[in-house]
């Protein structure tokens, strides 16, 4: 089941969903099905088939979280 971004052409509300083959989402602020799908940005794999998620976080700090260093 694949993941979607949608923004409500009638409330505005933008939310991400899990859509079942054959189903037609509904936004969850509204229930209105007018919805505008959205592009979403997908992790790619690197050279050993693993996800890149950025730099990972260790003891000694947390390069994407300064306020968390030591």
């Amino acid at each position: 089941m694949p993941i979607y971004s949608y923004a409500c052409r009638d409330c505005g509300d933008e939310f991400q969903t899990l859509v079942r083959s054959g189903e037609t989402p509904a936004c969850p602020s509204c229930e209105s099905e007018k919805l505008d799908q959205q592009l979403s940005l997908i992790a790619s794999p690197n050279k050993g088939g693993e996800v890149d998620s950025g730099p990972a976080c260790t003891p000694a700090g947390c390069p994407a979280c300064p306020g968390m260093m030591n």
